[in-house]
């Protein structure tokens, strides 16, 4: 287990979850997802990487309120916290790393998370992310035309920035 997944998993994951869990941030996720997609978009099973508490997949089950909902979270409290929040949908306790599945889904998710990934990660992230998808990929991150690190509430080699969905269409076109 890498740097990157020991900070999400353990104390700080837990207060980052608190922190993000709220009614205003689930409001500008319907906003944001009610920009993209439309109803050409078909969308029966999503998959999210990174998920947090949810707040992403509470504001798609009201735009594809019978879409099987999945989530991969390396944050046990976390995912207790989405489990009561979205009654129907699998969570996994899981690293993106090590995670593994051999269903693909109509979209997978990530939103503010290849930001915090080790660098030597994307490569695989990048992979897995166009493996379990069959249809559409969201790539949601904070840009820089040039890869950039830099602190996060003072912590070092927690956030990063890129050309995150740049370098995917780079290895997948």
């Amino acid at each position: 287990m890498n740097s990157q997944e020991k900070f999400w998993k353990g104390k700080f994951g837990k207060t980052y979850s608190f922190r993000s869990t709220s009614v205003k941030r689930e409001k500008d996720s319907v906003v944001f997802f009610k920009k993209i997609f439309n109803k050409n978009f078909k969308i029966k099973s999503i998959l999210e990487l990174g998920s947090n508490t949810g707040n992403n997949l509470i504001a798609l089950n009201k735009l594809y309120k019978n879409a099987n909902l999945n989530a991969v979270e390396i944050n046990n409290h976390a995912c207790k916290i989405m489990k009561k929040r979205l009654k129907k949908i699998k969570v996994y306790n899981a690293s993106i790393k090590t995670f593994n599945l051999k269903q693909k889904f109509d979209l997978v998710l990530v939103k503010g998370v290849l930001i915090h990934l080790n660098p030597k990660e994307l490569k695989n992230t990048y992979k897995k992310i166009f493996q379990f998808s069959k249809k559409y990929i969201l790539i949601a991150e904070y840009f820089s035309p040039n890869p950039t690190t830099l602190l996060y509430r003072r912590h070092r080699n927690k956030l990063f920035k890129r050309d995150f969905a740049g370098e995917f269409l780079d290895k997948f076109p």
